[in-house]
């Protein structure tokens, strides 16, 4: 790890292939006989990696430190996909559970092609267990890792146009957005914050004055919420956050 010591225990490697382990995973198997901490799913410092990248984010710094990477966090993160997402099939059967990179575990480089931030490297990891066919267009669960908090987030960050469509339809049903509402709200007083891409004004065709007009400016939607790194069990404080915002998971998945 950077500034530490060259002596550092080996990787733990997958004992499975990486290859896709969706609904046919075991959903009822145990996840860990103990508890699975910040420490033990993610190596001391894997933190402290992601913490050096932020400051050293240059494509000659990470080729020099790539094992590191591979060591403390990619690996880990292969492991942790696994084990959280067992058990995120006892709430969502079909939830895919894919270890392999750019699938459950995001690639570390950024893509710069288009963007003003011309910095190679992501400054977190991120973890994605999705529901649906296609791994970006469906509603799913994502996990960042920071050095010194963990972002967990339930939604569909941006709809496909057939399913905007239906998502709208949602919104101004009174059933079917009301409840999208309560349920938003009770995330809401619980301390998550709403997200998604948004337009400025209600698209075209729908009552600007609507009373969920603010759920009609979204072209995506999920709940998350920042925690600073856990000292007690990691998965299950992840798995927690996730079971209290799986009624949206639900509720997006009857437009899909």
């Amino acid at each position: 790890m950077p500034g530490g010591s060259s002596s550092r225990a080996p990787p733990r490697r997958l004992e499975r292939s990486p290859a896709v382990c969706s609904a046919s995973c075991d959903p009822g198997r145990r996840v860990a006989h103990t508890a699975v901490t910040v420490a033990t799913a993610f190596p001391h410092g894997a933190a402290r990696f992601l913490g050096s990248l932020s400051r050293n984010n240059r494509k000659a710094w990470f080729d020099k430190h790539r094992d590191e990477y591979e060591e403390l966090v990619l690996e880990p993160a292969k492991e942790f996909v696994i084990d959280l997402g067992a058990k995120l099939q006892r709430l969502r059967p079909h939830v895919q559970v894919d270890p392999r990179t750019n699938y459950g575990v995001k690639r570390i480089n950024r893509d710069i092609r288009f963007s003003k931030n011309k910095k190679p490297y992501k400054d977190h990891q991120t973890l994605w267990w999705w529901e649906g066919r296609e791994k970006e267009a469906s509603p799913g669960y994502w996990f960042d890792l920071h050095p010194k908090s963990v972002i967990l987030a339930v939604g569909l960050y941006m709809a496909e146009p057939k399913v905007l469509d239906r998502y709208r339809q949602a919104v101004v049903d009174d059933g079917t957005g009301g409840l999208l509402d309560r349920m938003v709200k009770g995330f809401e007083r619980r301390g998550y914050k709403l997200e998604g891409p948004t337009k400025k004004r209600v698209p075209r065709g729908f009552d600007p004055e609507h009373p969920r007009a603010r759920y009609l400016k979204h072209d995506g939607i999920y709940a998350w919420r920042e925690t600073p790194l856990p000292r007690g069990d990691f998965v299950a404080l992840c798995f927690a956050h996730y079971r209290t915002l799986t009624p949206l998971q639900e509720w997006l998945m009857e437009l899909i």
